[in-house]
């Protein structure tokens, strides 16, 4: 036998000389040619080449061919194009833009916005202690003819609950001291600096791009000369990148807190936006899927093999065949009746569309339920819980509606209240108390600092007085349960009042008893004209009268000397000297109890004079209620006070009579604005002034002004 030959070690041959003899030794294989072996060794190549590292060469016959994700939280953000820079301004305009558009195609998303938007305004109404501002308030905010705050709030809770931010700009007039109108602007147009000295940052914005090109183009001519005329600065901000300073008082931000430490607010949406992302790319498989059962692609073959046919000659088609039977076919696709007549050397099958749309209901119900729970909702909130489920997580996400409504109401009454307290200092509307029938002012003590020196102060102004902004309760749980225990509270003692009772009911409880009232009095009146009519009808026909018909309405003789208007009254008593009481008796000597109560001034009650009227002072009334109410609708003598007469809106000259001292206040007392002089290479004084909001953009001057009343003028003029 021949000695087996041993092979040399493995460590005295070069890895490229190894790699080589496979190469020459799998190359070469029975039935394969020299294509097909040059193809294999490119395969084993490459699959060395990529495990081989920098040198291009790999030991390790196992390699991955998988690349690595990188562990970066942020890298699928990344790659999916996700914005996620909330202080970048371009990515926050994009996220924006993507949150319209779903509000607007979505149909959860938009069903849930709405409802966000609309639910919370229910039962909107204004309660004051006094009722004349109640009137004054209301028909401001709520007409109309006014701000009409029940559609305005509308669309800022659209903008807050799908931006994440809402941007109200009022418009207030300095002749009247009202509000002209209040509008949203577009929180792309708005860029929000932070002060380390104010409480709230500074907000600048773009002019309107009407506006922009009315300056621009200068057309019509006379729009663009009254703009001018009374806006001038105006001019310096026609730039589409520049930004104009805007009072806070005019602006205001209403912005949704989903980062602590951003100056922008962040779209509730965002928390679903990756599931939004998600159901996008399902909606695009389902439409790929859908068009290729529509438009199939359909693989026809054309030709016979000469065991087919029974003969030694296969038959191959010409081109000539091909386009025939190409025209055949494109004919019968186009016609309403298909038929291809052809012999067995065709085959025809759909390659695309022999597959039937898969079933994503379970995945589209989870991105579903995804986009509910950003609301806070859940189906079985909506549509009720199937064999199986519980109510338990329902409570929690009730819960949770329910704080998200309530701070978004508190948020509108917050806003509310400072646009309400611009007008009520500027139409003198005070807070007051009332001590002996009169009413005095409230005082508060406000610091402030003062703009010449720098130094603060604490100073005594009148408070102010508006009427406060309720809504409905938010309360997702069962109402007619609820009633039912207020009702159970009341009949074991617990002194639940009617309004309280009333909760969440569409009445008006002063109203109903109002209506109440003049149903009873209307019902009382009815019932003595039919026993009136049935009076005259049983005298007219003869027959017995009852004893009570006959005392109510038959005639009686009149005294002597007395007027038939007069209501019959008892005939009046001889007074008996030594046994009435002596206060009966004005014309006796005065006793010891009248001489101790002679007035201080030394006058002294003259028997049988009709004594002094009593001063309103000491708290007695010395006309009776009928009186009060008899007056109530006689013209009344005009004031500067608010409480004199209800002030109507559309009454230029009564609003204006309540704020010509205010305006005349703010007239003298305009602070006075140091501009320093420029110096060589600093900014220009103008430059400088135009930081600062000028103009149509000016908060009202008249904040402020009222620490400047006297506070006994303003009891005076409560008291009028």
């Amino acid at each position: 036998m021949a000695q087996q030959r041993r092979p040399a070690p493995p460590s005295i041959e070069s890895e490229q000389s190894r790699i080589d003899r496979l190469f020459r030794r799998f190359s070469a294989r029975p039935g394969e040619d020299g294509v097909a072996a040059e193809m294999r060794k490119n395969r084993r190549v490459s699959r060395k080449t990529a495990a081989g590292g920098a040198g291009g060469v790999g030991s390790n016959p196992s390699v991955s061919f998988a690349t690595v994700r990188p562990r970066d939280p942020l890298f699928y953000w990344r790659q999916n194009n996700l914005p996620f820079q909330f202080d970048d301004p371009q990515q926050m305009a994009k996220m924006r833009a993507y949150c319209r558009l779903l509000y607007i195609s979505h149909p959860i998303v938009g069903s849930c916005v709405d409802i966000y938007s609309k639910y919370p305004l229910l039962g909107l109404k204004m309660t004051c202690k006094d009722e004349r501002l109640t009137d004054f308030y209301t028909d401001h905010f709520l007409s109309e003819e006014g701000l009409n705050y029940p559609k305005f709030l509308v669309d800022v809770g659209r903008e807050y609950w799908t931006v994440g931010e809402a941007w109200p700009l009022g418009t207030f007039s300095e002749e009247l001291g009202i509000w002209d109108d209040e509008e949203l602007l577009n929180p792309d147009d708005v860029e929000v600096q932070p002060s380390p000295f104010l409480r709230e940052p500074r907000f600048l914005i773009r002019l309107p791009e009407a506006m922009r090109d009315l300056i621009r183009t200068r057309q019509p001519a006379w729009e663009y000369e009254k703009l001018i005329t009374a806006y001038p600065e105006l001019t310096y901000y026609a730039d589409d990148n520049a930004l104009m300073p805007v009072s806070n008082i005019l602006l205001r931000q209403m912005k949704f807190d989903g980062d602590t430490f951003n100056r922008r607010g962040v779209p509730l949406l965002y928390r679903s936006m990756r599931s939004l992302m998600q159901e996008e790319m399902l909606n695009a498989a389902v439409d790929s899927i859908a068009d290729r059962l529509y438009t199939p692609l359909i693989h026809a073959k054309l030709g016979a093999s000469a065991s087919d046919l029974g003969t030694q000659t296969p038959w191959i088609p010409t081109l000539d065949d091909l386009a025939d039977f190409e025209e055949a076919v494109d004919a019968a696709l186009a016609g309403d009746f298909r038929i291809i007549m052809t012999h067995f050397a065709v085959e025809m099958e759909s390659v695309l569309g022999k597959e039937d749309i898969p079933d994503l209901s379970p995945d589209f119900d989870r991105i579903e339920g995804r986009v509910l729970q950003t609301f806070g909702l859940s189906k079985t909130m909506l549509a009720g819980a199937s064999s199986g489920e519980t109510y338990a997580a329902d409570a929690l996400n009730r819960d949770l509606v329910t704080q998200m409504l309530t701070n978004y109401q508190n948020m509108l009454a917050s806003h509310y209240r400072q646009r309400a307290l611009v007008v009520a200092e500027a139409q003198e509307h005070f807070d007051y108390e009332e001590r002996n029938g009169k009413r005095y002012v409230k005082m508060e003590e406000v610091y402030e600092i003062d703009e010449e020196t720098g130094e603060g102060r604490i100073v005594e102004q009148p408070k102010l007085l508006i009427p406060d902004l309720q809504f409905k309760t938010m309360s997702l749980q069962d109402e007619a349960a609820q009633t039912e225990f207020f009702e159970a509270l009341r009949e074991a003692g617990v002194p639940v009042s009617i309004k309280t009772r009333l909760h969440n009911v569409n009445i008006d409880f002063e109203e109903e008893v109002e209506k109440s009232r003049d149903e009873a009095v209307e019902m009382a009146i009815a019932e003595q004209e039919t026993r009136k009519a049935i009076y005259v009808a049983l005298r007219d026909k003869g027959l017995p009268i009852p004893d009570d018909l006959r005392k109510d309405f038959e005639p009686r003789a009149l005294p002597e000397n007395q007027d038939p208007n007069q209501i019959p009254t008892a005939p009046s008593r001889i007074p008996i000297m030594g046994m009435d009481p002596v206060t009966s008796q004005p014309t006796l000597a005065p006793t010891m109890q009248d001489l101790t109560s002679i007035p201080p001034d030394g006058g002294v009650v003259q028997p049988g004079s009709v004594p002094e009227p009593v001063d309103a002072d000491q708290g007695q009334e010395q006309r009776p209620d009928e009186s009060d109410e008899q007056r109530a609708d006689m013209p009344k003598q005009s004031s500067r006070s608010p409480y004199a007469s209800r002030p109507a809106l559309d009454d230029a000259t009564g609003l204006l009579r309540h704020h010509e001292r205010i305006k005349a206040l703010a007239n003298d007392h305009r602070p006075k604005v140091k501009v320093p002089v420029a110096e060589e290479g600093a900014e220009t004084p103008e430059a400088i002034q135009r930081k600062k909001p000028v103009g149509l953009y000016q908060g009202p001057r008249h904040i402020g002004m009222r620490r400047h009343i006297a506070e006994d003028d303003i009891n005076k003029e409560l008291q009028a």
